[in-house]
């Protein structure tokens, strides 16, 4: 399965890539193609996120396959170190060094001159609301005080290739807005941020481009309209709380390939109904209220959502 922006040269692409620890396979051949914009790696625990990240990162290498960046390099192609960021999940900062002399040391590290990493460092500080503890060491902080050092330092340098695992964990709303604006700032100078989660409706709101990953494999990918379009085919189970389910029933089976309907009388009738054709059932719905002349007061929905048809498609692999 490849997922491809239609308009840009891919940033990192996957062909065939497997990756096995010992007799344990991460990641199991895996084809995508990503492009600049920001991207969400979604997966329960266990789905191979992390080893993803780590083989798009150039930390390790495929046990099979081929990862290839910026429309083919190799990994060891010179200057592409300096274009590929990744921010871990862990936290791993020496936490005797201030907030300051890690970004600094980090920034120069990556090749700056000592004064601009003096002086991007403080930015990143000032940005990420940090100017109280920058001279505060690391093993005082919060841990939601160490995730901002982290993006800070994941951000401090524009890449055309930013991997974020779990960049959103431990903070607050406010951070979280802030993180969010970060990462869309980098997509816009065109970068590829892949943000990797494993909370599908967290990474829906942020992301336009989505990878799912399930026991290693690669589930679906594609634009949030791709991935959509896929639910027509996913079943639906709509909830009617109504005047009269009966009449609403009869007129409902003969409009939708129906699967299954259950009434519920109380002080308010309650119609369960399920079609397979997710879109028909939303079409006729409207119709057979107007033949039935029901009055309806309320209509929840099961199925139609993102988690439904990650449920879905991972069953399919199981």
């Amino acid at each position: 399965m490849v997922f491809a922006h239609p308009c840009a040269q891919p940033v990192v692409q996957f062909s065939r890539v497997t990756r096995q620890f010992g007799s344990r396979l991460a990641v199991l051949d895996c084809t995508v193609e990503l492009q600049p914009g920001v991207v969400g790696l979604l997966g329960p625990n266990g789905a191979g996120k992390t080893t993803w990240l780590n083989l798009a990162a150039g930390l390790i290498m495929p046990t099979s396959g081929q990862v290839r960046w910026l429309g083919g390099l190799e990994r060891r192609a010179e200057g592409l170190d300096n274009r590929i960021n990744l921010c871990t999940d862990n936290d791993q900062m020496p936490r005797r060094h201030t907030v300051m002399q890690w970004l600094t040391a980090m920034l120069r590290l990556a090749g700056c001159p000592n004064l601009y990493a003096e002086q991007r460092a403080g930015q990143m500080v000032d940005r990420l609301g940090l100017e109280a503890k920058k001279d505060a060491k690391l093993e005082t902080l919060s841990r939601g005080q160490r995730q901002r050092v982290k993006l800070a330092q994941a951000f401090a340098l524009p890449a055309t290739l930013l991997l974020l695992d779990e960049p959103l964990n431990a903070l607050d709303p406010v951070w979280r807005r802030e993180v969010v604006a970060l990462m869309n700032e980098s997509a816009r100078a065109g970068a590829c941020v892949v943000v990797s989660s494993h909370i599908l409706e967290e990474v829906e709101a942020l992301a336009n481009w989505l990878v799912l990953l399930f026991k290693g494999r690669l589930v679906a990918s594609g634009s949030q309209d791709d991935i959509r379009d896929m639910l027509h085919n996913q079943t639906t189970l709509l909830k009617i709380t109504c005047s009269d389910a009966r009449a609403l029933a009869r007129e409902l089976l003969a409009l939708a390939p129906v699967t299954l309907l259950r009434v519920e009388t109380s002080a308010n009738d309650m119609l369960t109904v399920q079609a397979a054709d997710a879109e028909l059932l939303c079409r006729a719905m409207p119709k057979a209220v107007l033949a039935s002349g029901v009055s309806v007061s309320r209509v929840d929905t099961q199925g139609d959502d993102l988690v439904s048809l990650f449920g879905a498609l991972a069953a399919e692999v199981r």
